[in-house]
């Protein structure tokens, strides 16, 4: 049984099919790479998955349950956490406001905005937490900066970190190399498989960069137009036809 997966997904907007007939599956640990072209229906599938749109037709579950019709905040409670492809931090805030919020939000268990006004002054041993996380992430002794001082690089790992601070079991990355050159590129995905093999979460990543995904996945899963064209080991999928044809074009990606 794998730890989330969608089976038969469907969405549709204004008549226009955004998925159809979509399935995908995350195991316990395993990272999982979704990649195809623009407008493959890739974000509306992610967006599915956490709950920010619930499909026509289909089913969204969790270690064996049904989360279908569960809002974001529920599906965070569980387990699933995630990073945003447009940086999401907030100005006026330090490093480590951004992940006590979230361990805040995580640990509630009554309505969001309960969780919110109850927020108050953190406890020493979550403050001890942001920092052994922003240490394991490579930022150890900025949990003070302020978020505005980061490069755009250390923000991606706030998010990361972020992430983590919810203690996820699958984390859903969303395109985490965007802006970043080849170098921060390479060194985020070193930090992320570091990271990951410590904590032990799964992974899906939504990803442009096919060495990103190369590099970092087990297996893909490639959706154009759509629709899901195949999945497989990273490596199979990289050389198949219809991948090169939907998405790759000639680009040839030699697989570490």
């Amino acid at each position: 049984m794998s730890l989330l997966s969608a089976q038969g997904i469907d969405k549709r907007f204004a008549g226009i099919t955004a998925l159809e007939d979509v399935h995908i599956a995350v195991d316990e640990g395993e990272r999982v790479g979704l990649i195809g072209p623009n407008g493959a229906g890739k974000t509306t599938l992610f967006n599915c998955l956490l709950g920010l749109l619930r499909p026509d037709r289909g089913q969204v579950s969790f270690d064996g349950g049904d989360i279908t019709r569960l809002p974001v905040y529920r599906r965070a409670r569980l387990g699933i956490g995630r990073t945003f492809q447009r940086v999401e931090l907030f100005s006026g805030s330090s490093v480590r406001d951004h992940l006590l919020f979230a361990h805040r939000i995580r640990q509630g268990d009554g309505a969001l905005w309960k969780d919110l006004l109850g927020l108050g002054l953190p406890k020493p041993a979550e403050i001890d937490r942001c920092d052994e996380l922003l240490e394991s992430l490579g930022l150890g002794g900025m949990g003070d900066e302020p978020i505005e001082a980061l490069s755009l690089g250390q923000s991606r790992l706030v998010e990361v970190a972020r992430a983590l601070m919810t203690q996820p079991r699958v984390v859903l990355l969303d395109e985490p190399s965007s802006g970043l050159d080849r170098a921060e590129t390479t060194a985020l995905a070193d930090t992320l498989v570091r990271i990951q093999a410590e904590q032990g979460f799964g992974v899906l990543l939504v990803e442009h960069d096919v060495e990103l995904v190369a590099s970092f996945t087990e297996r893909t899963y490639v959706l154009d137009f759509g629709r899901l064209i195949t999945d497989g080991p990273t490596p199979e999928v990289m050389d198949d036809d219809r991948v090169r044809a939907a998405y790759l074009g000639d680009l040839a990606v030699e697989p570490s």
